[in-house]
């Protein structure tokens, strides 16, 4: 139990604490991709509260019918100046919400190992590993209890062990919110049940959700229990839903469920704890260990004390456990990680726990090429394919238009049209720009990986596809290409009469993303030789969309015209995706853009929520401002019980508040930024060191152009700079004002799928 007075930072990859969880945001997640557990570690007893990314209340969305002549006069009502009456005529093409993303189950273990006064506690969460930890004594015995995730039979495993004679014993308690019933098969007990079919059925309570409005999908958690020994006990659990595909109606039958969970914690056993765990550990390692940061030894401290006066060691920790997140909530097979990842304790879920796809989704994936996890971009760039098949019937029945569109919220089933009800707020109801931003993700695969084949298949179509939308949803409004009705995400202006409204013409991220993915489209049709009409209509509008605006204090516009905000700190900095992520702002090639990103970023303010915080982090990274990326990282890391507002809790997850695990995946990709650029066809060189971070390494980060680079310095200069990749060249790169070619070192690469 000794620790020694400090570590150095390569080896600071674990969270700790003395003491057991008090409150859900001071447990350590683990999981699968699949499977979710939140653990907090007491000592009478453990509680493992699961989800199982597959359950969520409703099924496949009805078939899409409208007008779109309705669109057509929100249209010209905005054009002519009436935001007020488009957004009227907006709301009459909402449809229903998403679904909601639901806890299975509680799983209580009641520990008993003798009597006597506890003593020597501390609950572990090895990032690197993946496997929990929580020590103790209790007398004169020494307890360890661990576990880990199966990511293959997307199991659960724990062990008890007691290092004297004597008995351990274990007393196994499954419980839920959603009326499950207990069921035993053998040496397997467990709980099966059907979610409410209905969204609008539910009424989140501690004890029990309100079942009606018909049955919903089936959920099942299977437990196993086997005594090795005298000293030790090893448990099994598993959790099963019935999710079957966007367009399939789900499983509504627990048995069924209950079956297949059944099997897997079978299938476990079988395996045996020795197997499972050094299974479970080689599959999370092998992508954790693809990269590593050093940036200076920790205190020997408790995670949670360490939050409350953050150092550069933390940043670090920080990083590594984004990295951590994302494997453990994002594995090939399984659903995309959503606003919670896949930790979710609360029957009606923050904002239902959904796919919100106007900043959040895309911010859980912004660090996963970047830092060396390509495969856990899969489950996104196939929940994209799906949506663009769903975002079709969208596009023609609501916009008379061909290709495809998405909006504001998604779920399972890849709902696409504009969410409310016909009482959502067009600000963020009726923003039908998802899909080009989206798409955008699988251009970003390709660029890292450079798969020819991938491409060709997968991305090809999903790319033209939402351009094509994009080209018909343009505007010419008095020789000027637009976009009309258009919204800026969640913000709004005061119009002429003092109100705050939101529909006008031409938001620069409307306008940004359509040049962004005009652009790409135009680099993969050259790349597959693949021109067509549609490829020739972007080639031809690219050059005509205008540029951003600029205002009368050098500000980037949020709109077409200077209009007055109506919350002037807005938490969304939706203008400035252009500098990132995307690269149509450049400090280097479009430097009067850069400086009035820059302004607008300082008008917006450094206050936000947690992923507001982490978007402007990496914002300040992209302007090649270490200190002002370093002092937002610092705001990130505030304790959120000592303030209002963003932060993080003590387990580190990102506070928007409530939890949003967003900003724990874009705080990660803005560490990487500020050590790493590559998105202007050189690499940039530790580009934004925040003054604070005087030493350290990153070793494995990858750029595009399937690149590897490793960089040490010291004392803020660089020192070391190693590039690797498939093949023998030079690449363009930029250290500070200096631009020079550095060979490439061929390497055959771990890290590229």
């Amino acid at each position: 139990m000794d620790r020694s007075a400090s570590i150095s930072g390569a080896e600071d990859t674990a969270l700790w604490f003395r003491a057991p969880a008090a409150v859900w945001e001071e447990a350590l997640p683990l999981g699968t991709g699949r499977l979710g557990a939140m653990a907090f570690g007491g000592v009478s007893g453990e509680l493992f509260q699961l989800n199982d990314d597959r359950l969520w209340s409703g099924g496949p969305a009805a078939a899409v019918s409208g007008d779109p002549a309705v669109v057509g006069r929100a249209r010209q009502r905005v054009l002519a100046g009436d935001a007020v009456g488009a957004e009227e005529s907006l709301k009459t093409v909402q449809g229903p919400d998403t679904a909601r993303y639901l806890p299975l189950a509680d799983l209580r273990l009641e520990v008993r190992v003798g009597d006597g006064e506890v003593g020597e506690y501390e609950r572990r969460l090895d990032l690197a590993t993946g496997v929990y930890s929580v020590r103790y004594r209790v007398g004169g015995a020494g307890v360890v209890r661990e576990a880990v995730c199966h990511p293959g039979l997307h199991v659960l495993a724990w062990r008890v062990r007691v290092d004297r004679p004597g008995e351990v014993g274990v007393e196994v308690r499954l419980g839920n919110a959603l009326g499950a019933k207990e069921f035993a098969d053998g040496q397997v007990v467990g709980l099966a049940g059907a979610a409410p079919g209905d969204p609008a059925a539910f009424a989140d309570s501690a004890e029990s959700a309100t079942v009606a409005g018909g049955v919903g999908m089936a959920y099942a958690a299977a437990v196993l229990v086997h005594r090795d020994d005298a000293h030790t006990v090893t448990l099994y659990a598993a959790t099963e839903a019935g999710y079957r595909g966007p367009a399939s109606e789900p499983e509504r039958d627990p048995v069924v469920c209950a079956r297949f969970a059944t099997d897997r914690v079978e299938q476990a056993r079988a395996l045996g704890w020795s197997r499972l765990r050094r299974e479970a550990v080689a599959a999370h390692r092998e992508p954790f260990d693809r990269v590593t940061i050093d940036l200076g030894p920790a205190p020997d401290l408790p995670t949670g004390e360490r939050v409350a006066a953050p150092d550069p060691a933390l940043s670090a920790l920080l990083f590594r456990f984004g990295r951590y997140l994302l494997i453990t909530s994002s594995r090939p097979g399984t659903l995309p990680a959503n606003l919670q990842g896949v930790w979710n304790p609360h029957v009606d879920p923050p904002w239902r726990g959904n796919y919100t796809l106007n900043i959040n989704l895309q911010m859980n994936y912004w660090p996963v090429e970047v830092t060396g996890l390509p495969e856990c971009h899969e489950p996104l760039l196939e929940f994209v394919e799906r949506l663009a098949a769903q975002g079709e019937h969208v596009a023609r029945e609501l916009y008379g238009a061909p290709g495809w569109t998405a909006h504001h919220n998604s779920d399972p089933w890849c709902l696409a049209t504009p969410v409310g009800a016909g009482t959502g707020d067009p600000a963020w109801a009726n923003w039908p720009m998802a899909g080009a931003w989206l798409a955008l993700h699988l251009w970003e695969h390709f660029e890292f990986g450079g798969d020819r084949g991938w491409l060709r298949a997968e991305a090809w179509p999903v790319l033209r596809g939402a351009a094509e939308f994009c080209a018909a949803w343009l505007v010419d409004h008095d020789g000027v290409l637009t976009t009309a009705p258009s919204t800026s995400p969640e913000n709004h202006y005061l119009d002429t009469a003092g109100r705050p409204v939101a529909v006008g013409v031409g938001s620069t991220m409307d306008l940004t993303l359509i040049a962004e993915l005009f652009a790409r489209l135009v680099a993969a049709a050259e790349v597959l030789e693949a021109e067509d009409e549609v490829v020739a209509r972007a080639r031809e509008l690219l050059p005509r969309l205008p540029s951003p605006p600029i205002g009368s204090r050098g500000q980037l516009l949020e709109w077409a015209d200077e209009l007055p905000d109506a919350e002037p700190g807005h938490r969304h900095v939706s203008h400035l995706v252009g500098l990132y992520p995307g690269s149509r702002i450049d400090v280097h090639g479009t430097p009067e853009l850069a400086a009035a990103a820059r302004q607008a970023l300082l008008d917006r303010g450094d206050a936000g929520t947690g992923w507001s915080l982490a978007w402007k982090t990496a914002l300040w990274a992209r302007l090649g401002d270490g200190e002002r990326a370093g002092e937002l990282l610092r705001l990130f890391l505030t304790n959120v019980t000592a303030k209002s507002g963003g932060g993080v809790y003590r387990n580190l997850f990102c506070a928007h508040p409530p939890f949003q695990i967003d900003g724990n995946f874009g705080i990660t990709a803005a560490i990487a930024e500020m050590l790493l650029q590559s998105h202007a066809d050189e690499l940039r060189v530790l580009p934004a060191l925040p003054p604070s971070w005087r030493r350290g390494e990153v070793r494995g980060l990858r750029a595009h152009g399937g690149l590897t680079v490793d960089i040490a310095w010291d004392e803020g200069e660089l020192t070391e700079l190693v590039v690797h990749g498939n093949m023998v060249r030079t690449v363009a790169v930029r250290y500070r004002d200096r631009l020079f070619r550095q060979q490439v070192i061929r390497r055959p690469s771990r890290r590229a799928r």
